[in-house]
């Protein structure tokens, strides 16, 4: 009989502790000055633990960022409108955990980072944003929105407010705004026909 997983199963708690400390490290000092003998020190563990489940460094991160995130699942209100506001405020509770620690932007730059982003956006986001065409794509089948929509127009819209007003400017947007915005989008749609 082949053994077909050499070596030790990877400690679940062991990889927690790695990616909670992964987390607290970049609020603190950022990716940039992110070491990781620091994470390892932290996590109380060699960096060879750390290396056997991640790579590099901007794997690392990337897995830190979606271990606090939420996927959730593609909402079914039985209304656009509805379905809209419940995809747009998982994405908000996302970027509101950039700013758990007040005062820093050093969540926002390590997600950013080129070593980090492409991860984040093959695990996460692109599956996000999947799941967002997927509900107007539903509407249009319901005939709750215009067929001509454009799904991704739509969707960078509503992610534009919440990332430049409240992640970037730090003011917020309140659900009464996010409401607004979603049926304004609904009555009246980007559509695949304006591009040009």
């Amino acid at each position: 009989m082949t053994e077909t997983n050499p070596g030790r199963p990877p400690d679940e708690d062991l990889t927690a502790r790695i990616l909670s400390a992964t987390v607290e490290i970049i609020f603190e000092v950022g990716y940039d000055q992110l070491r990781i003998e620091h994470v390892a020190k932290r996590a109380a563990c060699g960096k060879t633990a750390i290396y056997r489940r991640f790579p590099d460094k901007g794997e690392l991160v990337a897995a830190a960022a979606i271990s606090v995130m939420h996927m959730g699942e593609i909402p079914d209100t039985g209304d656009i409108v509805g379905d809209l506001l419940q995809h747009t405020m998982i994405n908000v509770r996302n970027q509101n955990l950039t700013r758990l620690r007040e005062g820093t932007t050093n969540a926002i730059a390590a997600a950013l980072d080129p070593a980090v982003f492409p991860v984040l956006w093959d695990r996460f986001f692109s599956i996000r944003r999947e799941n967002g065409i997927r509900l107007i794509e539903r509407a249009v089948e319901r005939g709750q929105i215009d067929a001509d929509t454009d799904p991704d127009l739509l969707l960078d819209m509503l992610a534009s407010l919440s990332f430049y007003r409240s992640t970037v400017r730090g003011i917020g947007v309140s659900d009464a705004q996010y409401k607004w915005l979603v049926h304004t989008l609904v009555d009246s749609p980007p559509l695949n026909s304006a591009r040009g």
